[in-house]
């Protein structure tokens, strides 16, 4: 090669990396200001747990903040130390299982105080509780309100204990500005009374958002065993215990961290009922294809987050015993009958091997826990949008292409599981019984 084709060879190299460089340099920026761009916001509730209470909201500027709270009055007061524009009170001392009315105050934003109360997790295991579970709610619009107004129509003047988000809380790429226009602003009169209690989906981990604005008790504040991990917690309320798992930006290997704490939480865990929330479904044939053991790749990875969820969580999940599964990422509703032992791509799918009890809508398992007995995984991603799929999957065979929300009901003696459409019709329903004997069910 001549000497002057080996200099602009050399420029031209140069150049590619320097447009690089400011590519990725730009990029960062783009990422960086979306994650932490600084938005006045309401106060919401965080960190819920048998004795606290976590209350945070954003001002215009920075301020000392109060709130003033009470079991019939608002008149227990606390401020801030210092001054700051991102506010965080945490309230101590409080009463398990018991209702708190609440105010904020700040100079600079403009606060709705009205019907502002809390109330704390309670170990009460007769207790019946309400729980809404929400799958990739993101996208602010019609269809999200009208999931939101049929849930409410559903649920009439009984109030929802518990609010669980299925990830992708916030499209396109989980924004700071994308989460006040997709959860702040149309669920502000929720988030007055109630946690969301959210997991991360693969839109939200686009940016850094997610983990700025929810706080997550990995030391095992709200039950099960300490994680030490914002990634993976429990929350316990009554007899019910809740697995809550990032299954989008955390290790999925059999040897992580997560399965570590999984077999370690399953083994101390106690209680009656036990649910697991995550994005990625193990089986699903809606937007998503749980047969591609590259669907939902992440990175650098040939492997996908689905095949992973199947191949390493799920067989965990079934030797301890829980009893329901619900996660997001397809926009549709999917459901199983009560199966286990099913690893494997669609095809190898066999109902006389996998299928525990074939009813569509009931289904029971001794009180002692017993590994393999069972589980219903449901695939609830339709909370703001839809896909179009087969829906033809074995092991789903009651499947909706409708938006719609799920309130599971828990009592002493059933958990029963209801997708309401967003037209307000009860469209799939099924309820879990536990007992001594199941022979006469």
């Amino acid at each position: 090669m001549k000497r002057g084709s080996i200099l602009l060879f050399k420029k031209i190299s140069l150049t590619l990396l320097l447009i690089l460089a400011l590519y990725a340099i730009g990029r960062i920026s783009v990422v960086s200001y979306d994650s932490y761009r600084h938005i006045p916001r309401q106060p919401y509730l965080q960190m819920q747990t048998y004795d606290s209470i976590r209350i945070k909201w954003q001002s215009p500027t920075s301020e000392i903040g109060c709130i003033k709270y009470g079991k019939n009055a608002a008149d227990t007061k606390i401020c801030e130390s210092t001054q700051t524009d991102k506010h965080t009170i945490t309230v101590n001392g409080l009463e398990e299982g018991h209702t708190y009315i609440y105010e904020v105050f700040s100079d600079s934003l403009d606060i709705n105080n009205t019907n502002r109360h809390f109330t704390t997790l309670h170990k009460d295991k007769q207790k019946k509780q309400n729980i809404w579970i929400i799958g990739d709610s993101g996208q602010a619009g019609p269809g999200q309100r009208q999931v939101l107004q049929s849930m409410q129509t559903y649920m009439k003047d009984k109030a929802l204990d518990l609010w669980l988000l299925l990830g992708d809380n916030a499209y396109r790429s989980g924004t700071q500005e994308q989460y006040t226009k997709a959860l702040f602003e149309p669920y502000k009169e929720l988030l007055k009374t109630n946690v969301p209690w959210a997991v991360i989906g693969n839109h939200d981990a686009r940016r850094w958002a997610f983990y700025d604005i929810f706080d997550f008790p990995s030391e095992a504040e709200s039950g099960g065993i300490p994680s030490h991990n914002k990634k993976f917690y429990s929350i316990e309320q009554g007899d019910l215990h809740i697995l809550m798992i990032d299954s989008e930006t955390a290790d999925l290997s059999k040897d992580s961290d997560l399965l570590q704490w999984l077999e370690k939480d399953l083994q101390a865990n106690t209680k009656k009922w036990t649910v697991a929330i995550f994005h990625h479904p193990p089986y699903t044939h809606g937007g998503h294809n749980s047969d591609n053991p590259r669907d939902s790749h992440y990175k650098f990875s040939m492997t996908g987050r689905l095949f992973l969820v199947r191949e390493n969580i799920i067989p965990v999940l079934e030797k301890y015993d829980v009893d329901l599964v619900y996660s997001g990422h397809s926009h549709v509703y999917e459901r199983s009958k009560l199966i286990h032992k099913h690893y494997q791509d669609s095809t190898h799918f066999d109902p006389k091997l996998h299928v525990v009890q074939d009813n569509n809508s009931t289904y029971c398992k001794n009180l002692e826990k017993t590994p393999y007995a069972g589980t219903v995984y449901t695939v609830m991603g339709s909370s703001s949008k839809l896909d179009k799929g087969s829906l033809n999957h074995p092991a789903l065979p009651i499947a909706y292409e409708k938006m719609g929300s799920v309130i599971l009901e828990v009592s002493p003696e059933t958990l029963r599981s209801s997708f309401i459409s967003i037209d307000g019709k009860i469209e799939d329903s099924f309820s879990l019984y536990k007992k001594e004997s199941c022979a006469n069910l």
